[in-house]
């Protein structure tokens, strides 16, 4: 695969703080990769070095194999989707003139309407009632769409999501995360996004980067952290992720990053269903038969499914330790 972003021992302090301590890190196109770790741990200063918010003071970063520092900054930036926890929507403009602001800013002579129109149907909202609106007559939620959508409008490659739904209710922000995947899909496009929320680093991405304290601690995929934490930072980290029972059984816990895919609730009913503790040696009787079977929790609950793929990779796994 091809390097959309590389960290090369990269450091940045601020007076005599050190933020970020030789940060070597390589993020392919098209990746969905989240950086995760509490506060002050150097997670959001490493993205704003993507987009030169901030320079290095060591090291460097490089955008398609360039170090950043041989880019216009301006240039750079219109290569780059920036969506901030602070919306900051223009409260001036309507809605379709802040989703489209970047692409008249490079002089897109195509039809901008049009395009806030197209963009405003993908996320769910009717262009007829929404592009003459006005930041202010929009829910949270809503201005966060809005504000995904000026970040993506003009295309760019790569999107930089930093906390961007921390401060949303539970019900949206859980919304905003499956758009965020949806339209991943669609644009296959470089998301770097960050957060402190464990539960939203699984539920994202398809590779998790760990910080603590400036240092790097472990890059994997979600699974694979969770089987193989690092240390035991890591693994205390993600412990209370997904319900406390998350380590009970593998079963379990893939189902839970597979209720991700977005299955209806109708389609898992007519699965062949499995109890969340059942012996792998039986789901892997029945997904001989069939590519996958719907896990329910102990009162019944769907958690979600797990596939043919998802076990044969189990498995091995667990032969290679052996």
């Amino acid at each position: 695969m091809t390097s959309a972003i590389k960290f090369e021992h990269v450091k940045k302090s601020f007076a005599d703080k050190v933020v970020v301590n030789d940060l070597n890190l390589d993020i392919q196109q098209g990746e969905l990769f989240v950086l995760v770790g509490n506060s002050g741990s150097g997670k959001t200063t490493s993205i704003k070095m993507i987009n030169r918010l901030e320079d290095p003071n060591g090291g460097r970063v490089l955008v398609n194999q360039r170090p950043t520092t041989e880019y216009n900054v301006q240039k750079l930036r219109w290569q780059i989707g920036y969506v901030l926890q602070q919306i900051a929507l223009f409260p001036n403009m309507t809605v379709a003139k802040n989703i489209t602001l970047i692409p008249e800013i490079q002089g897109d002579k195509g039809n901008l309407a049009e395009t806030a129109a197209k963009l405003l149907q993908e996320v769910g909202l009717n262009p007829e009632e929404y592009a003459k609106r006005y930041p202010h007559e929009l829910s949270g939620g809503e201005q966060q769409r809005i504000g995904i959508l000026r970040a993506i409008a003009s295309k760019p490659p790569i999107v930089l999501m930093d906390e961007p739904f921390s401060a949303l209710d539970p019900l949206s922000r859980a919304n905003l995360q499956s758009l965020v995947v949806d339209l991943h899909k669609q644009l296959h496009n470089t998301i770097i996004f960050v957060t402190h929320d464990m539960n939203e680093a699984l539920r994202l991405a398809d590779r998790i980067a760990i910080m603590k304290d400036g240092q790097l601690l472990q890059v994997d995929q979600p699974q694979e952290i969770l089987r193989h934490p690092a240390n035991k930072y890591v693994k205390d980290f993600f412990k209370g992720s997904l319900g406390n029972d998350l380590y009970e059984t593998p079963l379990r816990q893939a189902a839970l990053f597979n209720e991700f895919k977005q299955k209806e609730t109708a389609t898992l009913a007519s699965m062949t269903k499995v109890k969340a503790d059942e012996k792998l040696a039986k789901v892997l009787a029945i997904l001989s038969e069939q590519e996958e079977v719907a896990v329910q929790n102990e009162n019944g609950a769907f958690l979600g499914f797990v596939d043919r793929q998802w076990l044969v990779a189990y498995l091995n796994g667990i032969n290679k330790l052996n």
